[in-house]
């Protein structure tokens, strides 16, 4: 497949038309969004509830079976993610067509018969994870893995953390940073090339790995744009959430509790379609591929 060769500025517009996206259909996009969050908060719940038996009553934790529980929710949460990814994709795909499309359509891909295929996605990034992890302790140093976890665990019983260094700082944090950057590329990308351009598994990791080399300057610019802009936008939105639920406080503490939490569920749903829209338009740009038609511009009320 083509791969465009597109200049860097093009991360800038690709950040700014993920902004943008929903527009057209806001309660589509945005209602799969919030769908998208419900599935993760419906699992993190049943994670909750079975570490809660694992406890046992008033007994102390048995961290073997809390593992035994928790590593089946995790590698649900990971073979799910890119399938919930690109039911998200595709509702945006189709509001920007101006096709009918509403939130149930985040699990298109099951219908369609590409979830499996996207779970593999998911699968490949739990064995990135694992031989990342194995490269960065062999760039660290064992030791230094283990006093992290100390330190972690010192500030959470409220002690004040020494922060252990590394054996190679500087080779650490450039492995680091190129790994998330590939890891990332290959998701985001691989799951528009198998749902839009019809590439199989092998052929999607191999081109948006390709992309993600021939045009790493706009995707840079657009993640940095991206991690900027949710910087500034956390700082504002917890503001926010603070005030709402100060004034939500007066009438009741369950009202500020849920006027809190509708804000920040609401900033969750629209970084998801930044995300995931961004991808998209990437996609689309970089990919000599089918581009869905562009339908008149216009606002849903």
């Amino acid at each position: 497949m083509d791969i465009r060769k597109v200049p860097a500025s093009q991360g800038l517009a690709w950040f700014t038309q993920a902004i943008n996206l929903g527009a057209r259909n806001p309660k589509a996009v945005f209602g799969a969004a919030l769908l998208f969050l419900g599935v993760l908060w419906l699992l993190a719940l049943l994670a909750g509830l079975a570490a809660g038996a694992a406890s046992g009553d008033g007994a102390e934790p048995d961290l073997g079976r809390m593992m035994l529980l928790a590593i089946p929710m995790f590698l649900a949460v990971m073979l799910l993610a890119p399938v919930l990814l690109g039911g998200l994709m595709h509702v945006i795909r189709e509001a920007e067509a101006g096709r009918p499309v509403g939130p149930l359509d985040l699990f298109a891909p099951f219908r369609q018969g590409n979830a499996p295929r996207l779970a593999l996605l998911g699968a490949l990034q739990i064995v990135l994870g694992v031989l990342g992890g194995v490269l960065m302790v062999a760039i660290a140093g064992a030791d230094y893995w283990q006093q992290y976890l100390e330190a972690m665990q010192g500030a959470m019983s409220g002690r004040l953390p020494v922060m252990p260094q590394p054996e190679h700082p500087l080779l650490l944090t450039i492995v680091q940073l190129a790994f998330n950057y590939f890891s990332y590329a290959l998701m985001l990308l691989s799951i528009p090339l198998m749902l839009f351009s019809g590439s199989t598994f092998a052929g999607a990791i191999r081109d948006s790995l390709r992309a993600s080399v021939r045009n790493v300057g706009a995707n840079l610019l657009a993640g940095l744009m991206f991690l900027l802009g949710v910087l500034v936008a956390v700082i504002v939105v917890v503001l926010f959430a603070g005030f709402v639920a100060v004034v939500g406080n007066l009438v009741h503490p369950a009202v500020g509790t849920a006027l809190s939490t509708l804000v920040l569920l609401g900033f969750g749903a629209v970084l998801l379609v930044v995300l995931t829209g961004g991808a998209y338009v990437a996609w689309r740009d970089t990919f000599e591929g089918p581009k869905a038609p562009v339908a008149p511009a216009g606002i849903e009320v």
